[in-house]
């Protein structure tokens, strides 16, 4: 058997998240996830990354099932067909989701700062409060914005890590992108923070850690259900996918 031979048998029995692990690093090979969709315009239809992805779980299960039943290799390939699905939906899920959240965090980090900026130039008669409650908060509003930041971000890698093998799902320009928010507003925050000791305010309330892990919870089960769901529907299981999606909404 030739190494071409022998490499193409090893990749054809990869498991699902070794499938999509190995998609991921295609993505980053092209930094932004905008320049690697635009790449696949030059490739045939049958070419497409969900497609290629269900065609190869398929094959490789169909592999890994020599020697089954018939019933039991039907199986075992719709199943590894479904998880490879559901993986490819939750990358993109993910980078769909956190580009939103970026997008709308940024708005708010202006908005919060611009709202310090003014408790602290402009004069309380002007105002028609104390400055140094709207400063307080905006404090605490920049907290609660960071607390949500980091529950999203926790979310995301509990869930890379239980469905990916911890590959990061982000494209690298989105990766950038989140790591300099996060630093920004953590660092908004704790200037608020620190001025507003300064004027004699009373420091913000403790973290409650029991709500911000229903929080992470939360969000991590908007990133998985919703590909899950999205998964089955492509399969043509109408059914199985209303159930999923049914007890996420009920959630």
């Amino acid at each position: 058997m030739t190494v071409e031979a022998r490499l193409g048998e090893v990749e054809a029995v990869l498991t699902p998240t070794q499938l999509v692990v190995r998609w991921i690093d295609e993505i980053h090979a092209y930094d932004d996830m905008s320049a690697y969709l635009r790449s696949l315009t030059e490739r045939p239809l049958g070419d497409y990354p969900l497609d290629r992805l269900s065609r190869d779980a398929r094959e490789g299960a169909r592999l890994r099932t020599r020697g089954m039943s018939r019933a039991e290799a039907d199986k075992a390939v719709r199943r590894a067909v479904v998880d490879t699905l559901f993986r490819g939906l939750l990358v993109l899920e993910i980078n769909v989701r956190t580009q939103g959240f970026l997008d709308r965090e940024g708005l708010i980090y202006l908005l919060l700062i611009s709202q310090v900026s003014i408790a602290l130039e402009v004069a309380e008669e002007r105002l028609g409060e104390p400055a140094l409650v709207r400063l307080v908060n905006a404090r605490d509003l920049l907290f609660a914005r960071v607390t949500e930041l980091h529950a999203f971000e926790k979310a995301r890698e509990q869930v890379q890590a239980r469905y990916l093998d911890g590959a990061d799902a982000l494209a690298p320009s989105a990766r950038r992108a989140w790591d300099r928010q996060r630093r920004e507003s953590d660092e908004a925050a704790v200037m608020a923070m620190r001025i507003a000791e300064l004027d004699g305010a009373d420091p913000p309330p403790p973290d409650d850690q029991a709500a911000f892990a229903a929080r992470v919870a939360s969000l991590a089960a908007d990133f998985v259900q919703p590909a899950k769901s999205k998964a089955y529907d492509q399969l043509g299981d109408g059914r199985r996918a209303q159930a999923v999606a049914a007890a996420w909404l009920r959630r």
